[in-house]
């Protein structure tokens, strides 16, 4: 158990997955410990059984407008799902594309000024690109970009005090945070509706979830933090990790960027091996079977969305970043199922955008190093930095 949430050492984490794997796809760890699904098959068993589980990250709180979405129970999962999904589904997204594509252009300029020195790209760039769109999306400044991604950066750090049971709520884990949006919603409040333009935030406002009521406030607060803290730190490690993977081989790149037409699988081969949520813990109130492995009711179990994309009997050497795998698309980064997350189609454009703009700016990028620096976090895997030489 300590090495497959080992802080500070991804690759003891995937070799206890592949360990996993290979001995037992779905089982117990330790005499009190959590049942550890480590195979593809046994995640695809799990994920869309949603009737038969319970629980995740912000489920702790019985006060139902502090819980996440992905905390959440149906039928009120549905109902706020049907929200959230007016501000990030394709259809709306789709809209913010022209934008992140002007941003991701200047932020390269602005990178290429000082090309004679090396920059962390993370900071510079990636960091940058989701929370932008996320500013964007609900109608913020978006210079407050940088300031939030901060923030949800020091969320993630925290969200372990968020597991189902705890009341930890994500106001608590961030009181700065939440005051920055309750400031956004109580300014909105502010004016007459019928000036409010069309934005994320009015749409949180006033779209109705149950008995045709809209999320009070408090509501609006918790879904704004999650959306922030998910859709920021998942996608720019994906976003970091596809820009390390094509540097660190100069003969890809250079190949990438030849072939445009590379990039949107090169994307889904980061999505699968730096996948955004490495698990999901879930509780079960419902027995079922797993790969053949039989849950009970009260198990709680960790759903290993990385050892999935990792797995031997569906990817051909998994540890390997291949553009040319014709079964990337195959990954369990965004889940599966009817709780699938609503934001896949954002992630992908953000990764493409972010992607296409980096490859039109620089011929020759080189890392300073060619080890990865990783995240301290079991939950995530990405770049902590990116230190970059782009003359």
């Amino acid at each position: 158990m300590s090495d497959l949430l080992h802080m500070t050492a991804p690759e003891k984490r995937f070799a206890a997955m592949a360990e996993l794997r290979a001995e037992c796809p779905v089982s117990k760890l330790g005499d009190d410990g959590p049942i550890y699904v480590a195979s593809r098959a046994g995640c695809l068993d799990a994920l869309p059984a949603i009737e038969h589980f319970t629980g995740g990250v912000g489920a702790g709180t019985d006060d139902l407008e502090q819980q996440t979405l992905n905390g959440m129970d149906e039928p009120r999962h549905g109902h706020v799902r049907r929200v959230v999904n007016t501000l990030i589904a394709s259809y709306r997204a789709k809209e913010v594309e022209p934008f992140l594509t002007e941003l991701c252009v200047d932020l390269c300029s602005g990178l290429a000024a000082s090309a004679d020195e090396p920059v962390d790209l993370m900071t510079a760039y990636v960091d940058l690109v989701p929370s932008s769109a996320i500013c964007w999306l609900m109608g913020w400044p978006v210079q407050d970009a940088a300031q939030l991604y901060r923030w949800t950066y020091e969320v993630t750090q925290r969200a372990m005090e968020m597991r189902p049971g705890v009341g930890t709520t994500l106001g608590d884990l961030h009181p700065e945070f939440a005051a920055y949006v309750d400031e956004r919603v109580e300014a909105r409040l502010c004016v007459d509706p019928e000036l409010w333009p069309d934005d994320g935030l009015a749409r949180l406002l006033t779209e109705p979830v149950e008995d045709g009521k809209p999320l009070t406030p408090l509501g609006v607060r918790t879904q704004v933090m999650f959306l922030l803290g998910a859709g920021s730190e998942t996608s720019r490690n994906m976003i970091g990790g596809l820009l390390w993977s094509l540097m660190r081989d100069p003969a890809l790149y250079h190949r990438v960027r030849s072939d445009r037409s590379l990039v949107p699988n090169a994307v889904e081969e980061a999505l699968r091996i730096y996948s955004p949520t490495q698990f999901m813990v879930r509780n079960c109130v419902e027995p079922l079977e797993l790969d053949g492995y039989r849950v009970e009711r009260g198990d709680q179990v960790f759903i290993g969305l990385a050892s999935a994309n990792r797995d031997e009997a569906v990817f051909a050497d998994p540890d390997d970043f291949d553009v040319d795998r014709p079964n990337a698309r195959q990954h369990l980064s965004f889940g599966s199922g009817p709780h699938i997350c609503p934001g896949a189609y954002l992630v992908r454009l953000e990764g493409r955008v972010a992607a296409n703009a980096f490859l039109d700016a620089f011929e020759h990028p080189r890392l300073d190093s060619e080890a990865l620096d990783p995240l301290p976090n079991a939950m995530f895997y990405g770049p902590a930095r990116l230190p970059v030489r782009l003359g």
